[in-house]
């Protein structure tokens, strides 16, 4: 018998092996193992094993093959599919596969990726304009360009279609996972949004549960939306917010900044001139908010001097496994030093300051972003995790009291607090500069006690050791040289 030709082939795979179940006749079109090729990856498989293969997917959703593309010469066909099941629900894929064949049989099959729907054809449109809200992610690795595609258009951007993604991990996120996405379309897209930065559920279990305590991932969502659309403060633009019902899964996608400005460094500190921008960002959001009355019914806020009993109890613990860690590695008075501010932590809350704004709570430098402009460096708030109502010296302590190294800080503490305490009067000439510095020096405890604390979310490593290392120092410095301890 005549061997028959790539395209005979193919219209017997499709029409007779699929569209009519016809399995057994795989004997006489495929090769005896027939090799797949896959991104990635070899499968040889035998007859046997494709029969048993088109059986098992037949009998489960009697899919239907037609070409849309049929492309052949002596050795290899091409096959552009779509194809729709008969069974059950309607599912639509869409793919491309090429098939070579030797003696009569094919030998060889290369798959693309197969992606749902049908290959579009002229009249349709590049993107649906209706498309369903993105559904909720449990790790970056289900980023896909259609999730991508899906923000984009419920964040009320226009977009060409998204075709391929690069998504690569950044910073040292403590209790979420953040990566950076960079988008290419199929079309122009000079004007689109060509990258984004998304925080998602950290893969750390202790951090999920920390962060689940807490209530961090509803309250960082929540203050985008708080903020608005136009933020009194520089911060990025936040795409599409989503929290998991249990509160331990987020989903936050943000405009990325990260080709236009630089991470601060936590270890290394930074420069007085960085910290006044710092600084002057926190003064707009302070005065912005203050007063503000959405904050008497913003259950989301963190709340810090609720926490008092279960912060002792948590600090305590966090005291002594921050010594158990650090023994040996820290100057023991620092340590000492640690385990006093803890032991007093009940007189600490109650005297938090009670103040009637909004304040970021976590303002450490590596939460902030540096643009370097002409008129010099320009901060960017990032990391809302632990927003609250307070007093605005409590941002400004947490801020100084961990970001710059001890020397410089002490330079320029008290000129911030007064500059900072000017930005306030225009909003409520009440407030005196008494006031202000009495509210930063009772606000630097909660500095130490944060960085305590967080060494039960992060584990081991050179990084975070010299992290938490570096945090306390500055931050005992701060609470001597204020006289607080």
């Amino acid at each position: 018998m005549a061997h028959r030709s790539p395209r005979e082939l193919i219209e017997l795979y499709w029409d007779e092996v699929w569209n009519n179940r016809r399995a057994d006749l795989i004997r006489e079109i495929c090769a005896d193992p027939i090799i797949r090729h896959d991104p990635g990856s070899v499968t040889a498989l035998s007859v046997d094993d494709q029969i048993a293969r088109v059986r098992q997917q037949s009998e489960k959703m009697e899919p239907y093959f037609t070409h849309e593309v049929l492309l052949a010469d002596d050795t290899y066909v091409t096959s552009v599919w779509n194809m729709h099941t008969r069974k059950g629900e309607r599912v639509e894929l869409c793919g491309i596969e090429v098939f070579k064949a030797v003696d009569g049989k094919f030998t060889d099959c290369w798959n693309s990726a197969y992606t749902p729907g049908r290959w579009g054809r002229e009249g349709d449109t590049a993107v649906p304009d209706d498309l369903p809200p993105p559904a909720l992610l449990a790790s970056p690795d289900q980023i896909t360009p259609q999730w991508v595609q899906a923000v984009l258009q419920h964040a009320g951007i226009a977009a060409p279609r998204v075709s391929l993604l690069n998504t690569k991990p950044i910073g040292h996120g403590n209790l979420s996972a953040t990566v950076r996405t960079e988008i290419t379309y199929n079309a122009n897209a000079a004007d689109a949004v060509r990258s984004v930065v998304a925080k998602l559920t950290s893969g750390i279990g202790q951090a999920v549960e920390i962060a689940a305590a807490h209530d961090v991932y509803r309250r960082e969502c929540e203050v985008y939306g708080f903020l608005g659309d136009q933020p009194p403060l520089a911060t990025p633009r936040c795409y599409w917010r989503k929290v998991g019902p249990d509160g331990r899964t987020i989903n936050l996608v943000l405009e990325d900044l990260s080709e236009c400005t630089r991470a601060g460094d936590q270890i290394a500190g930074c420069t007085a001139q960085e910290a006044e921008a710092v600084a002057a960002q926190l003064a707009s959001l302070h005065a912005a908010f203050w007063g503000d009355a959405r904050l008497d019914s913003a259950d989301w806020l963190y709340n810090r001097a609720a926490s008092a009993e279960a912060a002792l109890a948590t600090n305590t613990r966090a005291a002594a496994a921050f010594r158990e860690r650090f023994t040996g590695r820290a100057d023991s008075a620092l340590l000492d030093a640690i385990d006093t501010v803890v032991a007093d932590l009940p007189r600490h809350f109650a005297a938090i300051p009670h103040g009637r704004t909004l304040v970021h709570g976590e303002p450490r430098v590596d939460n902030v972003l540096f643009e370097d402009t002409a008129s010099g460096p320009k901060a960017w708030l990032i990391d809302w995790q632990f927003a609250d109502r307070g007093s605005p010296m409590f941002d400004l302590a947490y801020f100084l009291a961990g970001s710059l190294a001890v020397e410089d800080r002490r330079e320029i503490d008290e000129v911030l607090v007064a500059r900072n305490h000017a930005a306030i009067t225009p909003v409520d000439p009440a407030y005196t500069l008494d006031q202000a510095r009495a509210e930063f020096a009772g606000s630097l405890p909660l500095a130490l006690y944060f960085t305590v604390g967080a060494v039960l979310a992060m584990p081991p490593s050179e990084h975070g050791d010299r992290l938490l290392l570096t945090l306390a120092e500055r931050n005992v410095a701060a609470l001597r040289d204020w006289g607080v301890v």
